[in-house]
């Protein structure tokens, strides 16, 4: 066990509040205000249990590890919940009434987390999201993770790695719950991750990963953009999203949705270099409402 003290205080119930299936693998399983999960370091899966001594410290309840492999898995659970310093991001919300509004009913809940530990399982969770409610998605990922990722101890899971995907075969994919043409997009991208390292992404710029995503059948820009916010964490805001759309049309223009190009400008104007955090807040004001 080991703790990670924050440079800001942080409201867990508000991070937490993103898991809609607490208690199914997804591979992520919450329960009683903890997290728990399997992640890969050096090819060795280790069960991991997270959850807050205050405000501002976190306990990780895990196996006896070197300091190397504790600071990567350090690095790894701020990006993941967005435990990063808030302070910048707190006074430009302040800045305009609205979003002032949105930080002081969220307070504490900080800056934009990630969907996914690696980017190849933000990669196959985005098209498993195409076209059906997250709830649904969810549903599906955590089967696909039961039947195909690894597990240690009871509920210690982590996402199917490439060759899983690929021996599992289309026909037992689509068991989990997948479309024909979903299944065969994810063994494309899983048979494209045994030669190319898709953590390589991070590295590039915005246009370079778009096109390299785009290149795959299957995926186009709404599956691109989400991937680019979601599970690399570029500040790219997938206005084209139904419920990104909804979000923002609440907030500035009293529930009257608007189109994505509308949704993009306002995002422009206001949200600048902050968009992808703002959007989180986004979804937690759309969901209490």
């Amino acid at each position: 066990m080991w703790k990670i003290k924050l440079d800001s205080p942080v409201n867990w119930e508000l991070k937490l509040k993103f898991f809609v299936l607490p208690e199914q693998p997804t591979p992520d399983i919450v329960i009683g205000g903890k997290w728990m999960r399997a992640l890969r370091v050096d090819y060795e899966l280790l069960p991991l249990v997270v959850y807050p001594e205050s405000s501002s410290v976190l306990v990780v309840e895990g196996p006896e590890i070197s300091e190397r492999k504790k600071r990567y898995v350090e690095r790894k659970i701020v990006d993941y919940f967005g435990l990063h310093d808030p302070t910048e991001l707190y006074r430009f919300m302040d800045t305009d009434n609205k979003l002032k509004t949105l930080k002081e009913k969220f307070y504490g809940f900080g800056r934009a987390g990630l969907m996914s530990m690696t980017v190849y399982e933000g990669v196959v969770k985005a098209v498993i999201q195409q076209q059906i409610s997250f709830i649904v998605a969810e549903r599906i990922t955590a089967r696909i993770v039961e039947r195909f990722g690894d597990c240690i101890g009871l509920k210690f899971y982590e996402f199917p790695e490439p060759e899983k995907m690929i021996s599992a075969g289309i026909d037992r994919l689509r068991e989990c719950g997948l479309s024909r043409r979903k299944a065969e997009v994810i063994t494309d991208i899983s048979n494209a991750a045994l030669s190319f390292d898709f953590e390589r992404l991070r590295e590039m710029k915005e246009k370079e990963v778009y096109e390299f995503l785009t290149s795959f059948k299957g995926i186009g820009k709404w599956t691109a953009e989400l991937v680019m916010s979601m599970a690399i964490g570029m500040n790219v805001f997938p206005a084209d999203d139904l419920g990104v759309r909804r979000a923002v049309s609440n907030l500035y223009f009293g529930d009257e949705l608007q189109d994505s190009e509308t949704v993009r400008r306002i995002v422009d104007e206001k949200f600048g270099k902050y968009a992808r955090d703002i959007l989180f807040y986004l979804f937690l004001h759309d969901r209490s409402e």
